[in-house]
């Protein structure tokens, strides 16, 4: 599989090898983190070809490499969305590491093919992790079996000034040909926006279906 890497104003992002995540379990502690790092090497194991959805990925600071905490998509894309979760060491906390990472892995996310939403679920009592959310736009969206659930969608594009340029384009060179340069420009703006404006619409119902897929019940 290629080598995949992410890079940040401060850190390297990449998924680990099913060696690294073995020998993070050996120096883990706690039994609930060491079950759940259990649960990506399996995912990893058992779907080679989705292997970066469970996988956890490390975060590591681009001058040391040091390794300051790990992020991971739990399951592949499942109804245009994926979920996030994500960790940072005790003294690298406030930082603003985790922001920065869960920024980058978002954007990521939203180049791959059929991701629209990126979900999130944190402790009732996290706080910390519920600003960082917020902080990369992240909105409540419920509750789910861990706690409060957050939810980021991607943007959708706006086709109008895209077009304008377009058809000005257009109609500049068809101004030319007939020395009408003002009226043609003008009939190619107008035309451009009206195309853009049609796709703009044709997007949003695309959308809201989408939207309606992921959480029927809204």
């Amino acid at each position: 599989m290629k080598k995949i890497e992410i890079k940040t104003k401060r850190m390297t992002l990449r998924p680990m090898s099913d060696g690294e995540i073995e020998a993070l379990m050996e120096r883990i502690d706690s039994d609930e983190l060491r079950a759940a790092y259990g649960e990506m090497l399996e995912g990893s194991r058992r779907d080679p070809e989705n292997r970066i959805w469970y996988a956890p990925w490390k975060m590591m600071l681009k001058g040391s490499q040091e390794y300051i905490g790990d992020l991971c998509f739990k399951g592949p894309v499942r109804n245009h969305s994926v979920e996030i979760g994500y960790g940072v060491l005790p003294e690298h906390e406030r930082n603003g590491y985790a922001s920065e990472a869960l920024q980058a892995m978002t954007q990521w996310a939203f180049s791959q093919k059929d991701i629209v939403f990126v979900e999130a679920e944190t402790d009732p009592d996290n706080k910390a992790s519920q600003r960082v959310l917020e902080k990369c736009g992240f909105v409540p969206d419920g509750t789910g079996a861990e706690g409060p659930r957050f939810m980021l969608e991607n943007p959708l594009t706006n086709w109008s000034p895209v077009y304008m340029l377009f058809g000005m384009s257009i109609g500049m060179a068809i101004g030319r040909q007939q020395d009408q340069m003002l009226f043609g420009m003008a009939i190619g703006i107008s035309l451009g926006v009206l195309v853009g404006e049609l796709l703009n619409i044709s997007e949003k119902k695309k959308r809201e279906t989408l939207r309606q897929q992921r959480n029927p019940r809204t």
